[in-house]
């Protein structure tokens, strides 16, 4: 990895941390500072509620399925026939 790389990501990350340190810990000395700070405002927000206009699943049988029993038919052919060695006594 090179400086530069390493450098940024320690940046970044710095950043991001000294951030949520200031966003956690500020506060106001009266209450018409905080009606105006953007981040008190987003904290106190009501949070939005996950809706959905989707039509609910149905789940119905397409077929049944039909199995058919398979039978290998063996075939022994001429040139398998000497394969095996001769029977020993």
């Amino acid at each position: 990895m090179g400086f530069r790389t390493r450098w940024l990501a320690w940046l970044c990350l710095s950043l991001m941390l000294w951030a949520a340190v200031a966003e956690s810990t500020h506060n106001h000395p009266n209450k018409t500072e905080s009606t105006s700070c953007s981040i008190c405002v987003v904290a106190h927000s009501a949070s939005p509620v996950a809706s959905s206009n989707q039509a609910r699943p149905i789940f119905a049988a397409v077929g049944l399925l039909h199995e058919e029993k398979i039978i290998a038919k063996a075939q022994l052919g001429v040139f398998e026939l000497g394969i095996r060695g001769p029977p020993t006594v």
